[in-house]
């Protein structure tokens, strides 16, 4: 027989181990239950990827076998969402092909280049983007633009990190001179593309619209909207209407920002480059001479250039009424502080050139032709009309850097955006109207949102012929442009 005490013991036992069964069940219960909850919001969000995915690729021109929903599609799209914040990343299958492309092992060394570039660029486009008041993920546009880099220059004269062009660089009150172009500056050119960003933005309400008109106008994007027949189309449901270029520069974009978000997980890491761990800037209002503050400093030119890229030449050429931003490394080691002051408060003259005919006015002959004089180069006619030598090339055809006295060369001095040529060539129009000569030759006034192709559309000419009659190079052009527009 159990004894009293015995029994006692084993009720005791009984007692303190069912609570403890009993605890073990419920979270058992609880565990199986989170696990149930779990596995149907999976579930969920995989239904509805899926269900995207299928209105994603039954919108599209796809053969059969294209419209199969695969698991890597369905993953994308997650991670996606995952790093979406106020712009919309949305898939496509165009999207894939991209990301694939930038994550591959071919394009690594490119990758990793972007991503070292982007330690020394992105932090200050990230400061700019959030004080003027937009994403930070739009800084990836920048390597979509130039592949960060601040001296590229297009076949149609878009300039620096974001491409901007001669006029949008004058409205943002960017300096482009024979000296300096701020659409090479990283601060200045950044605070116009956000400005310019934002603008858009407010008139679209859609992030992805107002980067598609940064790339393809918003004239065209206004055209493509009103031709959707939508109150407030999304850019897919515009994009049929689109160039292929901006049909192609959105999803370059999303892809983009995925490999870079993605970089670690896609062996993607940062390479070395030029720049400094560490910089500071000082405003220089006198002219100097960058070789000097680079000996001052003991480093190379190439370094001292790539830190200010918007300065075409060894001249930093800086006015009290508009100093300019110069960029120097911070070293840990002791420099010479003495040399340094020397180098910055030593003015450099302008060579080659009197004072007076610094101050001469320039003159231009009738039609914005200019006659060169004896001992003037590119780079002084430039500096006399407050344009590029890169300009006057262009305007002329120009290849070499060898021009001769007497040579004719076309300045397109703007004014409000009309230049002399074309406002020549209306001020001759309306004298053949007064004289009612038979003429097939009409003006056309550009207005915001014009482009080429649509002007020539609505005239019945080719875009060729246009950009012929009117001496245009690239497909830009600007609200008040005269543009003749032949009937022949």
């Amino acid at each position: 027989m159990i004894g009293k005490q015995t029994l006692i013991s084993i009720l005791g036992g009984l007692c303190s181990a069912l609570p403890l069964m009993a605890q073990e069940s419920a979270v058992d219960g609880m565990k199986e239950a989170t696990h149930h909850i779990i596995q149907e919001r999976i579930e969920k969000e995989k239904q509805e990827i899926y269900q995207y995915l299928d209105s994603v690729k039954s919108l599209g021109n796809n053969r059969q076998d294209d419209l199969t929903i695969t698991d890597e599609e369905i993953q994308l799209v997650r991670k996606l969402k995952a790093i979406e914040r106020e712009v919309p990343l949305n898939y496509s299958p165009r999207i894939k092909e991209l990301i694939s492309k930038y994550t591959s092992d071919n394009y690594n060394s490119y990758m990793c280049r972007m991503m070292g570039l982007g330690q020394y660029y992105f932090p200050m486009f990230d400061r700019i983007l959030d004080e003027v008041g937009v994403p930070r993920e739009l800084k990836y546009l920048s390597v979509v633009e130039s592949s960060l880099n601040p001296r590229d220059i297009s076949s149609a004269g878009a300039t620096g990190l974001w491409q901007l062009m001669y006029y949008e660089a004058k409205t943002y009150n960017l300096t482009v001179d024979s000296y300096t172009d701020q659409r090479m500056d990283p601060i200045a050119s950044s605070y116009a593309i956000a400005k310019i960003l934002k603008e858009a933005y407010e008139e679209y309400g859609d992030w992805l619209l107002a980067i598609a008109s940064y790339n393809g106008g918003r004239g065209a994007v206004g055209r493509a909207i009103q031709r959707s027949g939508k109150e407030k189309p999304t850019f897919w449901d515009i994009a049929p209407y689109l160039t292929q270029q901006t049909q192609n520069y959105i999803p370059k974009f999303i892809a983009m920002t995925y490999a870079m978000k993605y970089a670690e997980e896609n062996n993607i890491t940062a390479a070395e480059t030029e720049f400094p761990p560490r910089t500071q800037a000082l405003d220089i209002s006198k002219r100097i001479s960058l070789g000097q503050i680079a000996d001052a400093l003991d480093i190379s030119k190439e370094t001292l250039r790539a830190l200010n890229p918007s300065f075409k030449k060894n001249i930093l050429n800086g006015r009290e009424e508009s100093p300019l931003r110069l960029v120097l490394p911070v070293f840990d080691k002791k420099i010479a502080t003495e040399e340094l002051y020397a180098a910055l408060n030593t003015p450099v003259p302008i060579s080659g050139m009197s004072a007076a005919a610094i101050n001469e006015p320039a003159a231009l002959l009738k039609g914005g032709k200019y006659k060169v004089k004896v001992g003037e180069t590119f780079a002084s006619i430039a500096e006399k009309f407050e344009v590029t030598v890169q300009d006057i090339k262009s305007w002329n055809s120009l290849r070499g850097n060898q021009i001769v006295p007497g040579q004719t060369l076309l300045i397109k001095k703007e004014d409000n955006f009309v230049n002399a040529k074309l406002a020549h060539n209306a001020e001759k129009s309306v004298k053949k109207s007064q004289q009612r000569t038979s003429s097939r030759t009409a003006y056309y006034v550009v207005k915001r949102g014009d482009t080429l192709s649509q002007i020539a559309n609505k005239n019945g000419v080719s875009v060729s012929r246009l950009k012929r009659d009117n001496d245009l190079n690239g497909s830009r052009i600007k609200p008040g442009m005269k543009l003749k527009v032949s009937k022949k």
